[in-house]
């Protein structure tokens, strides 16, 4: 819109110079000295290819070409002078080329009968504007938009107080608040005002109170502006045009009262706008233009919005509207763009927005709309986006949604839209469709397969069945994207007659969950082919050396969760992403391509000792072989992954669950990067690996159930774990003392603070470390890992001594197992500063003397193991102690009290022990909500396990717990890619 005005502003300067130069006579009238000025202009300046506001805009012939030494000034293309005495009055070089610095000397500043002055899109070397500008008294309008300059306005520029017209736009400026206060008192005919981009960060709001009255245009968008906004500026009786988007600190709310002005575009969008939309915006009778998106409005939506029958482009998305939206749109004929997404409007979806005859795109998703889409529409013949996600929407999928004849994108993802999809009987140009998340079941239509121009088709986790034949697929000549994903009554096969078929652009194939059998050999010469998902089917044995030749550029493979036996030959050479997880591989490990980024292999039956092949994975971040049967030792080339030295890229290294013996390579030191080792449940005979304090980026480390020996006294000051976050080294056999100095170093459980955005996750997009944690004497599987999710396991070992105090510094902490050790003494006081601990686990040591009175401070102490130690005196009631069961402290003959049966030197009885969950499914169930990460927490997880076991396990609560996060991920990288395109 902006580059528009400032069109209409060039266009009438331009006309005004046309009739100018028309009237000059034939005779030399440009004066000597202002020849001569300009001649020097040009040369301090060198000159360039012009790239020019949102178009490209290739100046092939500079107008400076024109200016040669002996001609008259006053026919150079862009000089405009007076007819009567040969004044330059006009200098129009906007996207010249121009490239130099602007002096204070410049001769430009001589030529003070300017009256015009166009330098946009040009570049003077971040230069500041030079004060000189001041001396032009004559000018009335004044363009540096796009220049590169930089710096404090000057002052000066206020003395030109005849200025009809100021833009300074889009360059590294600072307005100081004085500064700006002189300009807006100096210059009493400014009509036009832009100061898009430049830094208004120290203007207060209020100064714009002093400008003109006959202010017809004022664009401030991304201007750091914060305050409040003074709402009288909208009553400026001129006013016809007002930018403020893009300033996020800036307060303000729309008149509420006698609001009639001639405005015609109205654009807040991206600040901190609030309260309700007034019913006084009916009273712009020419608004064109409302943007109103991601502000902070609420209510409901005023019925005088229906008195707008001029407006085109209508935005309210992203505040806090609710209610029904009223049938509003009967009466804007010429609307083209509405969109209403992300508020929480309710009711029905107002179908009179389809009579909308002028629409191009509609934009309703995100709200909570019910009802169902109208089964005949006629009309829309200009509509190209319509976009209904993330609503209550029901029923069928009409039709008529295909055939009309420019639509070319449609999202009616996250609804509730069931039954059948219509028959389309007249297929448009319809490029994409997105029905993802729905309730849709039965057949796709035939005619579905008539929609010869559509490019992404998303059908994915619906109730379709039936079986789709390649050779109907392949008529889609230019489908780029197709999603049919979680489909489970799907299939898909081949045509009988054997027909040599292919989609020749397809990049992203997405077949999960459906039943697939066999490979689809028809992608075979799909050569732009580059995201390919078979996971979760019934495919069978063998990827063949002629499958894996027909996939030349795949980036992403997923076959992960099917029946493979084995890999002939792994396709592609420069796949970035392999998924092999949860199949039945046997054999040796296969050698995966050297580019590979990810590769996942766990949970198959592969056997033999790891390849050293496998080192040439130059580029690899995350490395999982866990759950197999590998046996020998762990290669030492792991640290040094090829001769280029690229082993820095190791992330994740997750071994897990194998047979490896032997020790752990050194070499692993150079893997700068790592961040997940995980060597669990192996045989792996090692002591304990101090030169890991090496990797700065170490945050889990895992050497659980294996032969690990010998004490941990080696510590000194100069090792660190500062990234830190799990360690489990349970079971092994270290013996020796607990050294303190290990605990004083890690400061990543320490002072974290909290993520006010939401749960963060470790890994990326595609790949999610899990791991197992033992809690309650049970092991639970931690599917993702919450980056504030912090354990120590020191569990099942030969500890002895007693238990560093240093450890209660840890106040970050949330999970905590010495059990089943030989330590002795009492239990620290300073666990009481633990504030984040959750999970206690003391038990079967020798602990001696009493519970320390600090530890009813832990707050969120869900749960607690004393057991089968030497601790002595009255259990403490304070705060929540007193909900834990007798198994928390069984096994200490010299404990009394509360829930004990034994009494602590008195004859009354002990309370009754609050009731608790003696069914384990359920407690693991608990668990597992806590551990998947669903909320801030174990707190939380534990707070929705409760609701599940007291409200009868809501089925809503259920199928969130089952879904599959991956197919989240998915949706990202699809939308993703979607933006790309």
């Amino acid at each position: 819109m902006l580059y528009l005005i400032l069109c209409l502003l060039l266009g009438f300067f331009s006309s005004s110079l046309l009739s100018l130069s028309l009237s000059l006579p034939p005779t030399h009238l440009c004066r000597p000295q202002q020849s001569s000025a300009l001649l020097q202009f040009k040369s301090n300046l060198s000159l360039s290819i012009s790239i020019c506001s949102k178009e490209v805009h290739i100046v092939s012939v500079h107008k400076m070409d024109s200016w040669d030494e002996g001609t008259d000034c006053c026919k150079w293309e862009g000089v405009v002078c007076d007819n009567k005495k040969g004044n330059v009055i006009g200098l129009d070089l906007s996207c010249s080329g121009l490239i130099g610095s602007l002096k204070s000397n410049s001769s430009l500043f001589s030529l003070q009968n300017l009256q015009w002055l166009n330098l946009a899109g040009n570049y003077f070397g971040n230069s500041e504007i030079p004060s000189e500008f001041g001396k032009l008294r004559s000018l009335t309008y004044l363009n540096l938009s796009s220049t590169g300059f930089t710096g404090l306005v000057p002052p000066e520029i206020s003395l030109l107080s005849e200025l009809v017209s100021l833009d300074l736009g889009q360059n590294y400026l600072l307005f100081r608040n004085h500064d700006f206060n002189m300009l807006v008192h100096n210059l009493t005919k400014l009509e036009n005002m832009i100061l898009d981009g430049i830094n208004l960060s120290l203007v207060v709001p209020y100064s714009f109170l002093n400008l003109t009255v006959s202010l017809k245009h004022l664009s401030l968008s991304n201007c750091g502006l914060q305050g409040n906004f003074p709402t009288q500026l909208f009553h400026l009786p001129y006013l016809q045009n007002i930018i403020l988007s893009s300033n996020p600190d800036l307060i303000g709310y729309l008149p509420e009262t006698n609001w009639s002005s001639p405005l015609s575009l109205l654009d807040v969008s991206r600040t901190r706008f609030s309260k309700g939309l007034p019913g006084s915006i009916g009273n712009l009778k020419h608004l064109k233009k409302l943007n109103l998106h991601r502000c902070v409005f609420m209510g409901s939506i005023p019925s005088a919005l229906g008195n707008l029958t001029k407006i085109t482009f209508l935005d309210i998305s992203g505040n806090m509207f609710q209610g029904k939206i009223i049938d509003v749109f009967g009466s804007l004929n010429d609307l083209s763009f509405v969109d209403f997404s992300s508020n929480n409007f309710s009711g029905l979806f107002p179908s009179s927005a389809f009579n909308l005859t002028s629409l191009t795109s509609m934009d309703f998703s995100s709200n909570f709309l019910q009802g169902t889409l109208p089964n005949n529409i006629s009309g829309l013949s200009y509509l190209r986006e319509l976009n209904l996600n993330a609503n209550l929407l029901s029923g069928r999928v009409p039709g008529w949604l295909f055939s009309l004849p420019s639509l070319e994108y449609l999202y009616l993802s996250y609804n509730k839209l069931n039954g059948p999809i219509d028959p389309i009987q007249e297929p448009n140009l319809v490029q994409q469709v997105y029905l993802y998340e729905n309730e849709i079941q039965g057949i796709i239509p035939s005619s579905f397969f008539d929609l010869i121009n559509l490019a992404s088709l998303d059908l994915s986790s619906n109730n379709l069945r039936g079986n789709i034949k390649s050779c109907m697929l392949v008529k889609l000549r230019n489908l780029m994207w197709l999603d049919l994903s979680h489909n489970s009554l799907l299939s898909l096969t081949s045509c009988n007659n054997g027909a040599n078929s292919t989609l020749p652009i397809i990049k992203l194939f997405l077949f999960s969950s459906c039943n697939m059998e066999r490979f689809p050999s028809f992608l075979n010469a799909s050569t732009q082919l580059q995201d390919l998902d078979l996971s979760n089917n019934q495919i069978h044995g063998s990827i063949t050396k002629w499958e894996a030749e027909g996939w030349e550029g795949l980036a992403t493979l997923n076959l992960s969760m099917n029946f493979l036996t084995s890999v002939e030959q792994i396709p592609g050479k420069h796949l970035f992403i392999l998924d092999l997880r949860f199949n039945s591989l046997q054999g040796p490990l296969p050698t995966p391509p050297q580019a590979l980024h990810y590769f996942l292999i766990s949970n198959n039956e592969l056997v033999g000792e790891i390849p050293s092949k496998i080192c040439n994975l130059s580029f690899v971040s995350v490395l999982d072989l866990s759950t197999n049967k590998l046996g020998g030792t762990i290669p030492d080339c792991f640290g040094t992954f090829s001769d280029q030295l690229l082993a820095v890229a190791l992330g994740t290294l997750n071994l897990n669950g194998n047979q490896l013996e032997g020790s752990i390579p050194q070499s692993l030191k150079n893997c700068h990067n790592l961040e997940v080792l995980d060597l669990g449940n192996n045989k792996i005979n090692d002591t304990f690996p101090y030169w890991l304090v090496m990797l700065p980026h170490l945050q889990v480390l895992v050497l659980r159930s294996n032969r690990f020996h010998g004490d941990m006294q080696n510590f000194n000051e100069t090792f660190s774990f500062s990234s830190l976050r799990m360690i489990d080294l349970s079971p092994n056999g270290f013996t020796g003392h607990i050294p303190p100095e290990l605990f004083e170093n890690l400061k990543s459980m320490k002072d974290i603070p909290v993520d006010k955005s939401g749960p963060n996750y470790m890994g990326g997009n595609y790949y999610q470390a899990s791991i197992i944690i033992t809690m309650k004497g049970l092991d639970f599987k931690l599917e993702r890992i919450l980056t504030s999710f912090t354990v120590i396991d020191f569990s099942s070992n030969h500890f002895k001594g007693s238990i560093p105090k240093e450890v209660g510094e840890l106040n970050s902490l949330i999970v905590l197992n010495f059990s089943h050790n030989s330590l002795a003494g009492n239990i620290p006081p300073s666990f009481g500063k633990m504030a984040a601990l959750e999970s206690l686990d003391l038990s079967s040591n020798k602990l001696q003397g009493r519970i320390p009175v600090q530890l009813t401070d832990l707050t969120f102490l869900g749960a607690l193991n004393l057991s089968h130690n030497n601790l002595e005196g009255q259990i403490p009631l304070a705060n929540h102690f007193d909900t834990f069961s007798n198994d928390s402290f069984d096994g200490n003959s010299g404990l009394c009290g509360f829930p004990l049966s034994k009494k602590c030197g008195n004859n009354q009885e002990p309370k009754s022990p609050p009731s608790t969950v003696a069914d384990e499914f359920e407690t693991t169930l608990v668990w597992k909500i806590a551990a998947m990460g669903y909320g801030s927490g174990l707190v939380l997880g534990l707070s929705i396990g409760y609701i599940v076991f007291t409200t009868g396990r809501p089925r809503w609560l259920v199928k969130m717990i089952k879904r599959n996060s991956k197919k989240r991920m998915r949706r990202r990288i699809h939308r993703n890619g979607r933006r790309k395109n």
